[in-house]
């Protein structure tokens, strides 16, 4: 095993193969499109035969129409057709994922990203994240919840962003929701200055009855004619 050398493996080239009909009409009749026959068409206008076909994500076996994969070990001619029926074929390229950027808190390829750096905690370019005091607030939808948050109707899917249309939309629903969080965390506020306040004023009564009970703790309470109580 010592003089073993592993050998790369074979590259393949991925055609996709779009809206090929389920069947077609032959000299025996109306039959199924296999991957045999597919594959002897594909060489027949591309002059390139495929290592291997095969459907491409889950079709409805009732749909008239089936997308194919294609694999070569050498690029085919695109842009041809199959069976005159097919669309036309064209290079798979893999769609890479839409990321989130922590520096700036958006959703797009960190290589070329020239935004500024933001706070993750309220969208602001002023502070930083470990010094920031204020209320939570996202950066793309305006909401009470954090940038990097999951649940944020801003964030893109796997492989597409929300429209222009619907980040507007997201983007009045999170500032509602941001205006409300204000309102209550002011009423929360406002009660708690009121219960420190009025037991605050508790405690001083209480000290001024304290007060007074103890200057002369040898008088004696009379009642008036009045009513009114008299300490001789």
């Amino acid at each position: 095993m010592s003089g073993a050398s592993l050998e790369p493996g074979p590259y393949w080239i991925s055609v996709l193969v779009p809206t090929v009909p389920k069947t077609i009409i032959t000299v025996d009749g109306q039959v199924e499109i296999s991957k045999l026959m597919l594959m002897n068409e594909i060489e027949r206008v591309s002059s390139k035969r495929p290592a291997l076909v095969k459907l491409y994500g889950t079709a409805n076996p009732e749909a008239p129409h089936r997308t194919w994969f294609a694999l070569f070990s050498e690029a085919p001619r695109c842009g041809f057709r199959v069976f005159d029926e097919s669309g036309i074929t064209k290079i798979f390229k893999k769609k890479l994922p839409i990321e989130f950027f922590i520096r700036c808190n958006g959703h797009h390829n960190i290589r070329n990203c020239s935004r500024a750096s933001s706070c993750g905690n309220c969208g602001s370019t002023m502070r930083a994240q470990d010094m920031c005091k204020a209320l939570t607030k996202c950066r793309n939808c305006g909401g009470p919840h954090r940038s990097d948050c999951h649940r944020c109707l801003a964030r893109p899917t796997r492989y597409s962003k929300p429209t222009k249309e619907q980040l507007d939309a997201y983007r009045r629903a999170g500032d509602r929701e941001y205006q409300a969080a204000i309102r209550a965390n002011a009423a929360e506020a406002r009660a708690a200055i009121a219960e420190n306040t009025e037991g605050a004023n508790e405690t001083s009564s209480r000290g001024q009855e304290t007060i007074i009970s103890v200057e002369n703790p040898n008088e004696t309470p009379v009642l008036t004619q009045a009513g009114e109580e008299m300490c001789l």
